[in-house]
């Protein structure tokens, strides 16, 4: 075999390996930042930490939600400092980040300085988005 040959064939055996490596399946597991994009509201809490939000036309009314921009861009729709009738409602913006191993980081202004907020995402569909506190949700700085 001509050094020519032997190029040529280790050319086609990386093409070959190459070519497999792009048609792999992707996880099912993974979520990927497009798939938070939009608005989604509070629509349950339950019990360990778990919130369940619901996507959503708008932030507006008595519902906390994000709105998740396709950059990084945040609002956070929550109650204003006082949790009484009449209750007042602020949205904030902020910014929002995905890691791959599925943990959402959320930071935003708030009275008493920054807000950092770190969410597990349990599970993600087209209408629902579930998730699990990680950090305390008062805390401030980089979780």
């Amino acid at each position: 075999m001509t050094s020519r040959e032997t190029a040529a064939l280790m050319l086609g055996v990386a093409l070959l390996l190459s070519s497999g490596a792009s048609t792999a399946e992707p996880d099912p597991e993974a979520t990927r930042p497009a798939d938070l994009v939009g608005i989604w509201v509070l629509a349950e809490q339950e019990a360990e930490g778990v919130q369940v939000f619901a996507r959503a036309a708008s932030l507006t009314g008595d519902q906390p939600g994000y709105a998740f921009g396709p950059h990084g861009g945040l609002v956070v729709r929550q109650a204003g400092w006082c949790a009484t009738p009449t209750m007042t409602w602020s949205n904030l913006e902020g910014l929002w980040r995905l890691s791959e191993n599925r943990l959402l980081d959320i930071h935003h202004p708030w009275r008493n300085g920054p807000r950092a907020i770190r969410l597990e995402i349990v599970s993600l569909t087209q209408r629902r988005l579930v998730c699990r506190v990680r950090t305390d949700p008062g805390s401030a700085g980089t979780p």
